[in-house]
């Protein structure tokens, strides 16, 4: 493993998530809400940014092709704080709420490029027995960070003396801390970067690019993991489709404080992985993937019990409960979601394989708030002369989102039933 890289990257990693909360979904969708006065279909935007944005995923992956992975994770890094500073100067209005929705897109829109040149980086600079956790913590750090300043966000914003501008203070800090993490990056090493260059310059063919015809292709001769991609998708629509109605029935059923309503939208679905991920990664680092899932994917399912029944219930110690429940789930679904595809994939095909998944967790981005808001709200669907009136299912919308996840939970655990036995680790 590269000492020396992981320790610049755990100094970036200090940093930069100051900057990265600033744009996270839960977070800009509650401070949207109540100090914006944003509508539900705003707030659906909002929260579904960070997973829209992987639609990008494999034209990022075409036009990392060929370039230094540390010094474009860099520029990327550098326009999410150029959007951060945006949000800080947001004013309160009709507008503002257009420059916040906008500036978000283009921070997660870099963000998405980040992640897929990481995922490079990191496969690379730590050996697969080691990888999950070395980055699980990196990951940690960065949550830690990322969950502590939505909590301090949240009391600035309770600061009566400070009024609604609260969160300008922070994200101006947030920006200054964000060149610091930038520079720190710098200095990583990319293990074996000419030579990775070199090739990808060279070499011309379809294969290594992450193309749709490339993704198409490799979806179709690879069932394996077209099955996982599957399973996958049923799993993680539900996680994707929560936020945005979550933030809505907080606000009507319990009316919390912003601290409240970020300590249970963002800062324990965070700060719990901490506690999570180190038991995930020793567990992801003996068993593929697939099987990780077949264990992991039940979180969920609790989670999501547990969120009806608390909203059912009006019980608020319930759905703190519920969110660190969350948080478990979440420990696991980072280190998944960043090195699940290496399972399946060669060093060469990594970045098709890791284009499908961004891809795909794009596309249920794209659309799982929206439907998650239509289910909870209700919504009169007009077709010419018809009218089709969809009821509202309030808190039952989030024992529709448990439904989903079993049957997540249940696809990989048919799909690891079926090929479990050819499936092992790769060294690669």
């Amino acid at each position: 493993m590269s000492r020396p890289a992981y320790r610049w990257e755990l100094a970036s990693a200090a940093c930069m998530p100051m900057a990265l909360a600033c744009v996270e979904g839960s977070t800009i969708g509650v401070i949207a809400q109540k100090t914006f006065g944003a509508d539900n279909l705003v707030i659906a935007l909002l929260t579904a940014a960070p997973a829209l944005s992987q639609i990008l995923s494999f034209l990022w992956a075409r036009i990392l092709h060929g370039i230094d992975r540390v010094r474009a994770i860099g520029t990327m890094q550098a326009y999410v704080v150029a959007c951060v500073i945006l949000i800080a100067l947001a004013p309160i209005s009709p507008f503002g709420e257009g420059l916040i929705v906008a500036a978000v897109l283009a921070a997660r829109s870099a963000m998405s490029g980040i992640m897929v040149a990481r995922a490079d980086v990191w496969r690379a600079n730590y050996p697969r027995n080691a990888r999950a956790r070395a980055t699980g913590k990196l990951s940690m750090v960065m949550t830690l960070v990322n969950s502590t300043s939505a909590l301090v966000i949240g009391t600035l914003m309770d600061i009566e003396q400070l009024g609604v501008n609260g969160f300008r203070y922070f994200y101006a800090l947030a920006a200054c801390m964000g060149l610091v993490g930038i520079w720190a990056f710098s200095h990583v090493r990319w293990r074996g970067r000419s030579a990775h260059i070199a090739t990808e310059r060279n070499d011309d063919s379809a294969q290594t690019h992450a193309t749709a015809r490339a993704m198409f292709n490799t979806l179709r001769a690879d069932r394996a993991y077209r099955r996982f991609m599957s399973a996958q998708f049923a799993l993680g629509f539900s996680n994707l489709a929560a936020t945005a109605p979550f933030i809505i029935a907080l606000e009507l059923i319990f009316a919390p404080s912003y601290t409240q309503a970020l300590l249970l939208t963002t800062v324990l679905p965070l700060l719990v992985p901490i506690l999570a991920i180190p038991m995930w990664a020793k567990l992801l680092d003996r068993m593929h993937i697939v099987q990780f899932r077949v264990y992991h994917s039940w979180s969920f399912v609790i989670a999501n019990v547990l969120i009806f029944l608390a909203f059912i219930t009006q019980s608020l110690p319930l759905m703190f409960l519920a969110r660190i429940a969350l948080g478990v789930g979440f420990g696991g679904g980072m280190l998944a979601w960043n090195l699940g595809h290496h399972d399946f994939a060669t060093r060469e095909t990594a970045p098709i394989y890791m284009g499908i998944h961004a891809t795909l967790t794009g596309v249920r981005g794209a659309i799982g708030p929206f439907i998650g808001v239509v289910l909870f709200s209700g919504a009169t669907i007009t077709i010419g002369a018809a009218h089709l009136e969809l009821p509202p299912l309030g808190a039952y919308t989030f024992a529709f989102f448990a439904a989903a996840s079993a049957v997540g939970a249940i696809m990989f655990a048919r799909l690891h039933a079926d090929i479990g036995q050819s499936l092992g680790p790769r060294a690669n």
